[in-house]
């Protein structure tokens, strides 16, 4: 029995020790101060986009000096929306060469606007597929221009093929093997050429009365469309589409809308908006309301910036404008020709809303103590609004549906940063009496904080109670501090004064520290007798210059002082 509770012992403590340890927590588990599990940080979302890469045309002549233009189109995969204009997209090709013919340049970046940006491509001596890759970030989207022989000169097609007797029309003319110089007519007039590529040309037809046709309202005469080549040259060529072209009174002005850009906009209007479609014809009238036509349409007529048959620069109208209720809602478009009557309506083509998008904000820097004035850009800001950086609250200047100007807060510092800066990410906007809230994780705003920096001291040595002066920049006006020695229990400069641009500091040398060694060389005492010794000499010591605005930054420049010993006798 006593060897038996000998053994039972040990075997208790064991239990005891696997006891304990089974109620510890994982080593890899956060844990708080008191012991709770700490939510992990939710990463920050990387962003990325939607990148489409078109060409026009999609085939080049090697040699050409005719280029494809590239068009990239970028919106964000998480909302649809633009990236900040001027945003970099950096574009390469395969073969051929940006810019102009002969180049050499096979890669180059370009800024967007309204999430668009063009390059041309020139074709250069070489054969083959062109592969011309736009990026942006991870996100990357690309397309193909075929490069090869010179194409067989021909005519295909003419888009539109029905346009107004009173001229004015762009119409694109299809085929290959278009080379300039060249000339367009239509019936026995010559049409204005605005662009040339080796398979379409854009024109503007002249009159129906140059080309030879005159309608009365409701009658249409055709006439042929001739392209020549090479000009007054020996090897002129041309191609004619007989009827190729048609000119209307009465049925050619009929809007047609395609789509409309950005499709969404703040209650207050104001918003730029581009309608892609056909058939429009100045002065025309564009409303915003419900309706599915003219005589029904119940809306708010927006204010028209430029018409051309194909495209129209609007301003939006409010959303409160009187008798309507487009507050917040999909709304239909109408769009009418006033001259002729013809009208359209796109439905549901665009959002009225007071969500919040936050797009780009800038300046993205200022100084830690606050005071910058800063822009931040977006859509559905509605007075009165709280913005906060970094989820400190900022100073809101003033408000429109798609600005606000803040002037920044000073935040506080606690440790010097060794970098100087302190970032605060994420930018968050909340309509005050709404609710609506976002915020752009992505923005970041970087406070400065002024690191002292010491580049030379002048004279760079003397004894104790002597005067020098540092030279260097970022000293604070509120108060340093100059020690010598160790930064943290070196001796501490009297009489210290900065100048006002905070470039140069002016003290007097204290005493050696405590415990700092003086270098020694040996000496002779005269006697008699005569006596070997030694003697301390002319030292170097680190100086250490110091803010104290609240920082605390601090800078060093090691054995930067020659500093003199007060005994200079041989012992």
């Amino acid at each position: 029995m006593r060897s038996l509770k000998r053994l039972t012992r040990p075997l208790l403590g064991i239990a005891l020790v696997l006891a304990v340890g089974c109620q510890s927590s994982s080593p890899t588990e956060p844990k708080t101060s008191g012991g709770t599990p700490a939510t992990p940080k939710v990463p920050v979302p990387v962003t990325t986009y939607n990148v489409s890469v078109s060409a026009n045309p999609v085939s080049l002549a090697a040699n050409s000096t005719t280029p494809a233009k590239i068009t990239i189109h970028v919106t964000r995969s998480d909302n649809g929306q633009p990236p900040p204009d001027l945003t970099e997209v950096t574009v390469s090709t395969t073969l051929g060469e940006f810019g102009a013919s002969g180049s050499g340049l096979t890669s180059t970046t370009i800024q967007l606007v309204n999430g668009q940006g063009q390059v041309v491509l020139f074709p250069g001596a070489s054969q083959g597929t062109a592969t011309i890759k736009a990026l942006l970030g991870t996100s990357a989207g690309a397309a193909n221009v075929q490069i090869g022989q010179q194409s067989t000169f021909f005519i295909s097609s003419v888009s539109p093929g029905v346009g107004s007797p009173a001229g004015g029309d762009v119409v694109q003319i299809s085929g290959g093997g278009f080379v300039q110089p060249l000339r367009v007519t239509f019936g026995t007039a010559p049409a204005q050429v605005l662009s040339v590529s080796p398979n379409t040309i854009r024109v503007q037809t002249p009159t129906g009365l140059a080309a030879g046709a005159n309608p009365q309202v409701g009658q249409s005469i055709p006439v042929p469309v001739m392209v020549t080549i090479n000009v007054n040259q020996p090897n002129s060529s041309s191609d004619t589409l007989g009827n190729g072209f048609t000119y209307s009174l009465g049925g050619t002005s009929q809007p047609q809308v395609f789509s409309i850009s950005p499709a969404s906009g703040p209650n207050e209007g104001g918003t730029t908006v581009t309608i892609v479609g056909q058939g429009f014809e100045q002065p025309v009238q564009v409303l915003f309301g419900h309706g599915t036509g003219a005589a029904s349409f119940n809306g708010v007529e927006a204010t028209v910036q430029s018409v051309s048959s194909t495209r129209i620069v609007l301003t939006t109208p409010s959303a409160r404008g009187f008798g309507q209720n487009n507050l917040n809602q999909l709304v239909d478009i109408l769009v009418k020709n006033l001259n002729t009557g013809f009208s359209t309506v796109a439905a549901g083509f665009y959002k009225y809303g007071s969500n919040v998008l936050i797009t780009a904000m800038g300046p993205g820097a200022g100084p830690y103590t606050g005071g910058t004035k800063v822009t931040i850009f977006g859509q559905g800001f509605e007075a009165p609004v709280a913005v906060s950086i970094g989820g400190v609250g900022q100073l809101v200047l003033s408000v429109t549906g798609t600005e606000i100007v803040i002037l920044t807060t000073g935040v506080p510092v606690t440790t010097c940063p060794v970098s100087g800066v302190i970032a605060a990410t994420g930018v968050q906007v909340t309509n005050i009496n709404t609710g609506d809230s976002n915020t752009a994780a992505n923005l970041t705003f970087s406070y400065q904080v002024p690191l002292p920096v010491i580049t030379g001291i002048n004279p760079s040595g003397g004894s104790s109670g002597s005067t020098a002066t540092i030279s260097g920049q970022n000293f604070s006006t509120r108060g340093i501090q100059v020690v010598f020695g160790d930064a943290a229990t070196g001796s501490s400069a009297t009489d210290v004064t900065v100048s006002a641009d905070g470039r140069t500091v002016q003290f007097t040398v204290p005493p050696a520290p405590p415990g700092f060694s003086f270098n020694t060389a040996p000496c002779t005492i005269p006697g008699p007798p005569v006596t070997q010794g030694t003697k301390n000499v002319a030292t170097p010591i680190s100086v250490t210059v110091r803010n104290l605005d609240g920082t605390g930054c601090l800078s060093t420049l090691t054995n930067a002082y020659l500093l003199s010993p007060d005994d200079g006798a041989c012992h």
